[in-house]
């Protein structure tokens, strides 16, 4: 079921990890204490409320969460957790954003709605099934409590993989305060239908429960605009390029990552960008943001703020480049108008070069961010 971007030769250990649900609160605080690890002293992230003395980051949705968790020889390896409510039982912020007030109106009585989160996996185990493995346990946990509208947030360059669970971009993004730039996602649990297409993990845990359309058919007329964002899996080469040339007119001629690329280089590469938007006066790009793509400005307008107003144009790359190596950004970036960004993600762009290996010695940008080094 996984496709190769996300799946390399399998560690030997991954089929003796077990993936088992915390209970006690040794558990919980040996999984908030793996966040630390790998959110704080692996990534470098500045997480508001992380406790540098326990070496923990835990929040108060963890309270009434479920936490699974991977263990390999004692040890966690991985974990993932599942809010499940209703609309009223999460923090208000998350409400504006994700707007579950319309999505309650589905079944105003139920508590049909789940947040997907706090995924992460060991260094040594990322290239594995292991996410899909977590996720999955989040997934059997959202349908034996019937919910129907699984929610999360992905960093841009993490979007492909969401979308191959079943995922889709629901909304612009926003910055969230120590994660990053967080694009909003929805996961409808019975749309068997769009498992088949993206030949989605779950398809299989959900082949074995009764289905129903009844919650995509509703969403689909009450807030059609969640259906507006492509699914990169499943859009062809030529109209992801025709997406890409309405934003930002003729792309091998506008875009300049791309003038030393021929027609067939030039599309491959843009077939594995993933469009994401920001609303005008929204941050997105902060000083310390973790980095592992090139986001290129389609449309719209940003500026770079560092002691003054830099503006950004469309064809321009917005922050660092961790395209090649994961790094961070050295600048806050905003939005000045809505906008529309192609992120070329390391992942895939990997996958790419080692099928068209003349690519990375054509961009500008990879040389020039070599040549700093």
């Amino acid at each position: 079921m996984l496709s190769q971007q996300y799946s390399t030769q399998v560690n030997p250990d991954c089929e003796h990890v077990q993936i088992k649900d915390a209970v006690t609160d040794q558990e919980r605080q040996a999984i908030y204490q793996f966040r630390y690890k790998i959110q704080v002293e692996e990534m470098k992230r500045c997480i508001p409320g992380a406790d540098h003395i326990k070496k923990c980051i835990s929040e108060e949705m963890d309270s009434w969460s479920h936490l699974a968790y991977a263990e390999l020889n004692g040890q966690i390896v991985g974990t993932a957790r599942a809010v499940i409510g209703g609309a009223e039982d999460f923090p208000e912020e998350l409400g504006q954003v994700f707007q579950l007030k319309r999505y309650k109106e589905f079944d105003p009585t139920s508590k049909n709605m789940c947040f997907a989160t706090k995924l992460m996996v060991d260094p040594c185990l990322r290239k594995t099934p292991l996410s899909f493995r977590l996720m999955a346990k989040v997934y059997e946990l959202s349908r034996q409590h019937n919910v129907q509208f699984s929610f999360s947030g992905s960093n841009p360059y993490l979007i492909p993989m969401y979308e191959q669970l079943g995922y889709r971009q629901i909304a612009p993004g926003f910055q969230d305060p120590g994660y990053g730039f967080i694009v909003p996602t929805l996961l409808l649990t019975e749309d068997i239908d769009h498992f088949k297409a993206v030949k989605s993990p779950y398809l299989r845990l959900a082949r074995k429960l009764t289905n129903s359309p009844v919650a995509k058919q509703w969403l689909a007329s009450n807030l059609p605009e969640a259906f507006k964002y492509p699914v990169g899996i499943l859009t062809s080469r030529q109209d992801h390029w025709n997406t890409i040339k309405q934003l930002a007119g003729d792309p091998v001629a506008n875009l300049d990552v791309l003038c030393d690329l021929n027609d067939e280089e030039a599309g491959q590469l843009l077939k594995i960008g993933v469009l994401i938007e920001c609303s005008r006066e929204h941050y997105f790009i902060r000083r310390g943001d973790v980095c592992n793509e090139v986001n290129i400005l389609l449309s719209g307008q940003m500026s770079v703020l560092d002691g003054q107003a830099l503006p950004i144009k469309p064809g321009d790359i917005c922050g660092d480049i961790g395209i090649m190596d994961q790094t961070h950004h050295h600048v806050d970036v905003i939005a000045t108008e809505h906008s529309v960004i192609l992120v070329l993600s390391r992942a895939p762009f990997e996958k790419l070069c080692r099928s068209f290996p003349e690519i990375p010695g054509k961009l500008h940008f990879i040389i020039q961010n070599r040549e700093v080094k």
